[in-house]
């Protein structure tokens, strides 16, 4: 190679410096001069790692001055090269650049361009690239997008209803599932799918103070959200900055106190435009037609304010139907403009839900019902639907008149008796906006068994309540060990207290059990933990509010482990929320609270859908005491601790004030036994309002039948995915990210000192401990769970596409078969449309690979010779020898290249037409359904048809103008050695 002063070159390892200039040349070294960024560096003339930038006819090349020019010929004169062209700003035919005039801050990211100014890559990283294209494209087009790399389990109802929502425009719906059910999972999945489509970017999470931790949690630990945390310090911090302090985060939770009670901050949050508004607790919004409380008052400025709405109940009339009403209000005051009219239609819903029960028992529907319920369709259905839908009904009632002596319906006639169904839960009142399931809908709940163990009152505890005298409060009654230790100088409560001892005893007898204790206060946790560990060395751990999150985590996973983990977890009241400890089916209440909502959520961390085992519940009690009166109470007037409780809110509003009293003064019991059959009595008259008032055909909606059976199943097949667990080694390799197996389905990620990208979005400098095993996951929640949509491997997939990593490859194929020197070149074209991420075109056409195998004549080789078979054929190439590879034939590759053009562009007009029809028919069926079932459900609001409509002629628009693109080159030469 022959150096000549001005010359332009390119350093292979450091890109970015831009064009050097050769200024300075001796016996052994060039000095090359980079104006674009002010550096100057030396080389050595032998195997330096830098190249003679060549250009060639057709390229597009820029002068130092800013214009551009169309390269037609290149000449070259005393080392020297001249580009001569058109300028693309004056169209002079005429124009010339003289390669000292390049553009110093020219870059090279065209394959071709690479290819020919010898930026190299090596082999496997052009096998990454392409791959994660092809995994790319596929898992946009996935049927569950935005559900699978949750951490939970995969629970039908579930995934039914956060597909069901989230894949709207603005949502605005009430998810009133029964405790247990999963509501916060369900929002989290409908909030990760709104944020992954782009059809949400901001987002607002309004709960009681006492579960913003939990939220904050849950959303980190199951979704990957890192939410910001605002209460009245962070508020008044931000604003000291002059600006909106909501407007200085995405991702916001605070407390429904905070905004009720602070008008300025109110004010902010009202203006600070938010996407996606979640409201859990919602029953805490009462309202009425002549009051409206503050709680509702500061909700309804921003639902009036905010596209999308979630509001979370599980009691959704636990405030009376008027506040039901009015929290449906808040999503549409056009549709639930007036109490009396709703209330109105709920009685002819009622009549429909009647009808569906009795089809669902397979029962015959009655002349009288048949009559109600086509003057109810007469008045509410359009014409045109009509008629099919009355015969229906009356080949139903004809059928009951045939099996009369049965009293049953037909199997054959099932199947017209299910296309009513269908019918109805379209046209449903409020199925567009209200979800709701229970436990008597949703199968899987294992049964809870109750032991009771009376243990002696201890004379301590007697003489301290007699000392603490008139001060003793009712919570001193409840946790004797915490009023005993307000008497400074008695610290020993753990010695006397019969409940340690037959814990003692209870874990030493089942060494083999997982227990989760828990008790009211941290302190007492704290203690028991102490004295478990030190006087029997049980191994324990403790999980308590005043940890930090990864010190909760810690002991949470160190429970979990199966062999050398704790036996036992001692949790205060926070254990009772947000965790989920399934693995475990042995729950000991060391105490009990004097909430049942609160009793439902310690016992809620075992009695979940996905536990395997039936509930073994301990409470250990002292006789005569608080908690004696207060287990009777849960036990035999509620039921409580062996089933869920739904109406436990409301009893507890009914007798508080009686139960305090019995638990002031435990010896006064009389009376008691008659509030037990009080209580046992309204229970039951509650539930039974509860069952008649049951909407199955809402429930049949909201479960989803089938369809979350689907999600469910395709999503599981990715479990343990080989080809993701391969791209992701694939990938931590070649950007230099060390693993290190922890166990079978566990391994630790560790930055390097030599990682091509140095900060790598998602990953720790103390590592990250991951696992692609869903079980796994869901019991070690220090492990992240990777999946297709963890921020890691989306983050690392962008990387590698975003740079030019892999782009342009020189390989050498040994067969003797062909002849020395034959050529091939590998392309990777990828078909693309650019739009606004909200409008989901990955659904129809995602940046798509297409690959081929061209010969000298332009012979399309790809369909004879997979990817992965010529990969594993093909042999590294050193630089310096792939540098003279390259001026050999570039002649031939720039023909090559011309002859791609015309097969790329068949094949990209193929798939940009099938990605069209497809767009058509699926958002064309979709619109047409609305429209049709607008007719009957007015819930269907026009601002979500208008959007679809809008949505589908730009789907279709964007996707007419899809280009190609030429993503990657690899240039193969056979030898045969």
């Amino acid at each position: 190679m022959i150096f000549s002063l001005g010359q332009r070159w390119v350093s292979d390892t450091e890109t970015e410096l831009g064009l050097g200039t050769i200024t300075e040349i001796d016996l052994r070294m060039v000095t090359l001069a980079f104006p674009a960024t002010g550096e100057k560096r030396r080389y050595a003339k032998q195997g330096s790692p830098i190249t003679r930038v060549l250009f060639h006819p057709g390229d597009l090349i820029q002068h130092q001055e800013g214009w551009s020019l169309q390269v037609n010929d290149v000449v070259e004169e005393n080392h020297l090269i001249s580009y001569i062209g058109t300028r693309t700003d004056t169209e002079k035919n005429t124009a010339v650049i003289r390669e000292t005039f390049l553009n110093s801050k020219l870059t090279f990211r065209h394959p071709k361009n690479r290819l020919f100014s010898g930026q190299i890559d090596n082999i496997t990283h052009f096998a990454l690239r392409f791959r994660a294209l092809t995994h790319q494209s596929k898992q946009l087009r996935f049927l569950s997008q935005g559900l699978r790399g949750v951490r939970a389990s995969l629970i039908p109802h579930q995934l039914h209803i956060a597909h069901e929502i989230g894949q709207r425009h603005a949502p605005r719906v009430l998810l009133a599932d029964e405790v247990g059910l999963g509501k916060t999972i369900e929002a989290g999945m409908i909030l990760y799918q709104q944020l992954l489509s782009g059809r949400a970017e901001r987002v607002l999470i309004v709960v009681p103070e006492s579960l913003q931790h939990q939220w904050l949690v849950e959303m980190l630990r199951r979704f990957n959200l890192h939410f910001s945390l605002f209460d009245k310090n962070r508020y008044s911090e931000s604003a000291c900055d002059g600006m909106n302090p909501f407007e200085t985060e995405q991702w916001v939770i605070c407390s429904l106190d905070l905004i009720k009670e602070k008008e300025t901050l109110l004010k902010d949050l009202v203006n600070a435009d938010w996407d996606l508004l979640i409201v859990d607790e919602a029953h805490h919004l009462s309202w009425s037609e002549k009051n409206a409380s503050p709680e509702y008052q500061a909700i309804e400025q921003l639902a009036d304010r905010v596209p999308g709405i979630l509001f979370l109940t599980a009691t959704p009339e636990q405030l009376g139907e008027e506040s039901h009403f009015a929290r449906l209000r808040l999503l549409d005051k056009n549709r639930f403009y007036d109490y009396n009219t709703f209330v109105d239609e709920q009685k002819n819903y009622r009549l429909i839900a009647e009808v569906v029960t009795l089809i669902l028992e397979r029962k015959p529907l009655a002349t009288e019902k048949i009559k109600q319920l086509t003057d109810f369709l007469t008045q509410t259905v359009d014409q045109t639907d009509l008629g099919p839908l009355l015969r229906l009904i009356h080949e139903l009632g004809e059928n009951f008149q045939k099996n009369k002596k049965t009293d049953r319906l037909k199997e054959e006639d099932q199947t017209q008796a299910q296309k009513f169904i269908d019918f109805m839960i379209d046209c449903h009142g409020t199925s567009r906006v209200l979800f709701r399931n229970t436990r008597n809908s949703i199968k899987g709940f294992k049964k809870r068994k109750l032991h009771a163990i009376k243990l002696p009152f201890p004379s301590q505890y007697q003489t301290c309540i007699q000392a603490l005298n008139t001060a003793t409060s009712i919570q001193d009654k409840l946790y004797l060990e915490r009023a005993y230790q307000k008497q400074a100088d008695k610290e020993d409560w753990f010695h006397f207290d019969p409940r340690v001892t037959w814990l003692i005893n209870f874990l030493l007898e089942y060494r083999d059990k997982k227990v989760l204790v828990i008790c009211a206060h941290p302190r007492t946790a704290l203690e028991l933990e102490y004295i478990l560990r030190t006087a029997q060395g049980i191994r324990s751990a403790v999980f308590h509010e005043g940890l930090s999150l990864i010190e909760r985590d810690r002991a949470a996973a160190y429970f979990s482990l199966i062999e050398k983990g704790a036996q036992v977890l001692l949790c205060s009241e926070i254990g009772s929320e947000g965790r989920n400890f399934q693995f475990s089916h042995d729950l000991v209440l060391f105490d009990l609270p004097l909430h049942p909502d609160l009793l439902e959520q310690r016992i809620g961390r075992l009695d979940r859908i996905g536990q395997k085992n039936d509930i073994d519940i301990f409470v250990p009690y002292l006789e005569n005491s608080a908690q004696s009166i207060l287990l009777r109470w849960y036990h035999e007037g509620l039921n409580a601790l062996e089933k869920s409780c739904c109406v436990g809110h409301k009893l507890y509003t009914s007798f508080e004030q009686r139960l305090k009293k019995y638990l002031s003064a435990p010896d006064e019991s009389e009376g008691f036994d008659q509030l037990i059959e009080e209580c046992q009595k309204q229970a039951k008259a509650i539930t039974l309002e509860l069952e008649q008032g049951r909407d199955r055909l809402l429930e049949l909606h909201s479960s989803g039948g089938e369809s979350g059976e689907k999600y469910a199943q395709a999503i599981l097949k990715q479990n343990n995915d080989v080809d993701l667990i391969e791209l992701a080694m694939n990938l931590f390799d070649i950007i230099g990210i060390h693993q290190e197996d922890q166990s079978e389905h566990m391994m630790l990620l560790i930055p390097s000192d030599h990682m091509l990208f140095p900060d790598f979005p998602g990953l720790s400098p103390e590592g990250n401990l991951i696992t692609f095993d869903r079980e796994t996951a869901l019991v070690r929640e220090d492990a992240q769970f990777l999946s297709w949509e963890h921020p890691i491997i989306r983050n690392g997939i962008d990387l590698i596409l975003s740079s030019e990593i892999g782009s342009c490859s020189v390989a050498f194929l040994k067969n003797k078969t062909l002849p020395v020197g034959t050529l091939l070149i590998e392309l990777i074209y990828v078909v693309e449309v650019q739009a606004k991420k909200s409008l989901q075109l990955a659904r129809f056409l995602p940046p798509t690979p297409i690959r081929m195998l061209l010969d000298k004549k332009g012979n399309n080789l790809a369909n004879q010779v997979a990817f992965e078979k010529m990969n594993a054929m093909l042999n590294k190439v050193d630089r310096h020898t792939a540098h003279q590879c390259i001026r050999a034939v570039q002649k031939e590759v720039q023909n090559i290249l011309e002859l791609s053009k015309s097969i790329i562009t068949k094949e990209a007009d193929a798939l940009i037409e099938s990605a069209k029809k497809e767009a058509d028919n699926e958002l064309s069926c979709e619109l047409n359904r609305l429209k049709a079932l607008k007719m009957m459900n007015p819930n269907i609001r026009d601002d979500e048809i208008a959007s679809l409509e809008k949505s589908r002629d730009h789907t279709l628009n964007h996707i007419s103008q899809a280009v190609f693109r030429l993503d990657a080159i690899r240039l193969i030469l056979v030898t045969h050695e």
